[in-house]
């Protein structure tokens, strides 16, 4: 019964307005139309009152009861949509509930081949700066995921797993705040690899020990290889075991040879 309280609310409230509301007015409207030649204000003021009283007598019973249905059924829609909403939106909750309970386990597992860790997007800590260059390590990790069969890139994060978080990376930015950050990452990967590319980087942030980090799962690319521009140079990154390593052009023409294939 408790589950179905927002049905029934939902329905009554539905019956109500086709009973009290929509068939009144609808009676009201039809007169109107056929009395188009009393326009004043006395005459249509006089309409709408006995229109309105009329809905209700019992020579309108069937109308009303039809209106008053399809008010109902309205009403059961909706409330079933709003059911489903919720439904939906508690789902939602239970997975990140659970992925904020795996991140810690996922991090204590170390990198592996579908795992990396970044201790940030462009702020150095050995020299305590902000240095842009180190978007392109970022970049050179996505695109070895990307590359190979996908994987998790988790920032803000060291390669010993030392939670270090994202507040020298926020400050480093115009919009300093995880907001500012994300539209900063999807800038460089569009910049970088095309706009079709971003919906294979799934951007999500977690609080771990206080602290905030980021964590991009990221699809593989099996419809287009994908390189990242260094320079004058057009390289080729791929993630093999633990380690994203750039491949020469013979290697890369072998490696999409027998992607293929498979």
């Amino acid at each position: 019964m408790k589950n179905n309280r927002e049905l029934i609310l939902h329905t009554v409230i539905g019956l109500f307005i086709g009973y009290f509301l929509i068939h009144p007015i609808s009676m009201v409207i039809h007169s109107f139309e056929l009395n188009p030649g009393e326009n004043g204000l006395t005459d249509l003021i006089r309409i709408f009152i006995e229109n309105f009283r009329h809905s209700f007598s019992l020579h309108m019973m069937p109308m009303s009861v039809a209106f008053a249905t399809l008010g109902a059924f309205v009403g059961l829609s909706s409330g079933l949509y709003y059911k489903s909403i919720k439904k939906r939106e508690h789902m939602l909750y239970g997975k990140r509930q659970l992925l904020q309970q795996s991140i810690p386990s996922l991090i204590a597992n170390g990198e592996n081949e579908f795992v990396e860790f970044k201790s940030s997007l462009r702020h150095d800590y050995r020299q305590v700066k902000t240095d842009k260059n180190l978007e392109l390590v970022v970049l050179k990790e996505i695109a070895g995921f990307l590359n190979a069969k996908g994987g998790t890139l988790i920032i803000g994060v060291d390669d010993y797993g030392k939670i270090l978080g994202l507040s020298d990376d926020y400050w480093s930015l115009k919009k300093k705040d995880k907001d500012g950050f994300q539209q900063r990452i999807i800038l460089l990967v569009s910049n970088a690899f095309g706009k079709d590319i971003c919906s294979k980087i799934h951007i999500a942030f977690h609080t771990v020990q206080d602290r905030e980090i980021c964590t991009l799962y990221i699809e593989p690319s099996p419809e287009r290889p994908v390189y990242l521009n260094e320079g004058n140079r057009t390289i080729f990154y791929l993630r093999t075991g633990n380690v994203t390593n750039p491949l020469t052009t013979s290697e890369t023409v072998k490696y999409l040879q027998t992607r293929e294939r498979n």
